[in-house]
């Protein structure tokens, strides 16, 4: 899924010519996630180039994969947040008293067991509103290297004239925070994407200025912390949720295209959109929206043609009501003071 970084689907293909008579070993278990959702990424990736697709799966399958369709990017926020607190059982008197949380599904599940997954970076405004306004915890990550945040680039220039022998590297850092008020709101979001590295690293402040310069925002991804995750889909290679959203399954957005994309560049979206489906271990819900604020205006948007690989079988629709339904919906209701 790496392409833009040189990964080639064909270092795997030409393996067996490159080192003739290596052993090949295939696993055909899935350890992590659900019938349901293992077949329904073998669908997916089956019109890729890629061989050796389905495997058999340990988990049963107890819970079909939710298609959700949404107005417009904002209420697909608002669905996220909704099936948040339900799952939740209710984070809040306002979520328990105004029905959000009326659907618990049972499950033992804290923040940390969620991530919404998405394309593109800039399609993590519209879910952070969202949390913001429900008061659940979230932290944001993306594949951009850590110096491309402007806090961590101040942070860094720090303490790479910090004296030796001044504490921790986490120390440090703290200190660093409290020296710089340039930007109170980028230094905040900094320090909280080092501090995991800075703990590792304890009073090696070279090895930390190392890692810091070469690493990625998803590398200070810390699994202790209690808060739901908003990932790229390729800063979510590797980890695993119990419950997974994928945002914004459109044509033009997942697969992401500008003008013709080629054969190739369709393929590498498709097991770029099976990683995302493969990061679910127990719940799976694809989200889309008929309309989206996308590259400078709001466009309809017809669904992901990945989606049209898919049976119907593994699926539970469900559909936001308009804005002017639920309104009607609410006048209905008796008045307290007529």
């Amino acid at each position: 899924i790496y392409g833009f970084r040189g990964a080639d689907p064909r270092f795997f293909s030409e393996f067996p010519q490159d080192f003739p008579g290596a052993r090949v070993v295939r696993l055909r278990r899935n350890y992590r996630s659900e019938r349901n959702i293992v077949t329904l990424s073998s669908q997916v990736l089956a019109r890729s180039a890629s061989a050796e697709r389905a495997v058999p799966v340990l988990e049963d399958a107890r819970n079909r994969v939710t298609l959700h369709e949404a107005p417009s990017d904002k209420a697909e926020a608002e669905f996220v947040v909704q099936s948040l607190e339900q799952t939740l059982g209710g984070h809040s008197f306002f979520s328990i008293d105004s029905g959000r949380s009326a659907e618990v599904h049972g499950q033992d599940l804290s923040f940390a067991d969620f991530a919404v997954l998405y394309r593109t970076e800039t399609q993590a405004a519209a879910l952070v509103e969202a949390l913001q306004r429900s008061g659940m915890p979230f932290r944001q990550r993306s594949h951009d290297p850590l110096l491309a945040h402007p806090g961590v680039a101040a942070l860094m220039d720090a303490l790479a004239g910090a004296p030796g022998g001044s504490g921790t590297v986490l120390e440090q850092l703290d200190a660093a925070c409290c020296n710089d008020d340039s930007s109170p709101a980028a230094i905040h979001e900094a320090r909280e994407l080092l501090k995991p590295a800075a703990r590792a690293c304890g009073h090696d402040l070279e090895r930390f200025l190392s890692e810091t310069s070469l690493g990625t925002q998803v590398d200070a991804w810390d699994p202790r912390a209690d808060r739901i995750s908003l990932l790229t889909l390729h800063a979510a290679k590797g980890l695993e949720f119990p419950v997974v959203f994928i945002v914004g399954c459109e044509d033009g957005v997942l697969p992401l295209t500008w003008g013709n994309a080629g054969p190739e560049d369709l393929a590498e979206e498709r097991r770029l959109f099976y990683v995302g489906v493969t990061r679910a271990k127990a719940k799976l819900y694809l989200c889309r929206a008929r309309t989206r604020l996308w590259r400078g205006k709001v466009r309809e948007m017809p669904a992901s043609p990945f989606l049209a690989d898919v049976e119907e079988r593994l699926l539970e629709r469900s559909r936001s009501r308009p804005a002017a339904a639920r309104n009607r919906a609410r006048d209905s209701q008796l008045d307290l003071f007529p």
